[in-house]
């Protein structure tokens, strides 16, 4: 796990990708390939961070792809998530530009009726009421209090 602290000190990554290099199975050496690994560790402990988190840094990455020029494959879920990800950037980009539409036709609008003398009307906004309900709560809260003063009267 890595840790919370900061790194004592920054990580040389084209020696890491070196030594991943030499630890990788391409090496015939068992003796080597375990004396890389070790010094890979060392690397790691002294950042305070997991080998697996030093290879998703941006240095270390481009530094390993540059040594060992790995063949990745793309797997069928990242090609759908691409997909999906220009589909909703296409809809993002669409409803962005209508919306920049709108605020210029209001600006227009806004502009022509100033110049008219006319008067612009805003919408207020709207004060919270129960509507036709509000007088149901009225009558049960006069009926409540009824009942209150009749039962009051009876003791």
């Amino acid at each position: 796990m890595p840790t919370n602290r900061q790194q004592s000190k920054p990580i040389n990554a084209r020696r890491f990708a070196a030594l991943l290099a030499g630890f990788d199975l391409a090496n015939p050496s068992e003796e080597e390939a375990m004396s890389k690994a070790r010094a890979l560790r060392r690397m790691a402990a002294e950042c305070n961070l997991r080998i697996v988190d030093l290879l998703e840094a941006p240095d270390v990455r481009k530094a390993v792809d540059e040594q060992m020029q790995p063949r990745r494959q793309q797997s069928p879920e990242l090609a759908e998530a691409v997909r999906e990800s220009d589909a909703l950037r296409a809809e993002v980009t669409a409803r962005t530009r209508d919306m920049r539409k709108l605020a210029e036709m209001l600006t227009r609008a806004r502009r022509d009726s100033a110049r008219n003398g006319s008067r612009w009307y805003s919408i207020a906004p709207a004060r919270h009421s129960f509507g036709a309900q509000s007088w149901i709560f009225e009558a049960i809260a006069v009926l409540v209090a009824l009942g209150l003063i009749l039962i009051g009267a009876v003791r």
